[in-house]
């Protein structure tokens, strides 16, 4: 019995294999885009505020009861 000879023979390898874009993989990429435009209008929403850092000092979040004959 003759042994084949290895370097006729063609074995299948992963770099040679087309991609395949199926509906999953334009999901992924719609999503990641999505992202993208959301961090990038986070940004502008932010810098049109005066930028990162720009509100100092403490929140007045006290306030004062209201009595309770204010629904008469």
């Amino acid at each position: 019995m003759s042994q084949p000879d290895l370097e006729s023979v063609s074995v299948p390898s992963v770099i040679n294999k087309k991609p395949q874009y199926n509906i999953y993989f334009m999901l992924l990429v719609v999503a990641l885009i999505s992202l993208l435009m959301a961090c990038l209008f986070l940004f502008l929403e932010i810098r049109s505020y005066g930028g990162f850092g720009a509100f100092r000092g403490s929140v007045g979040s006290i306030s004062i009861p209201l009595p309770l004959d204010f629904l008469k």
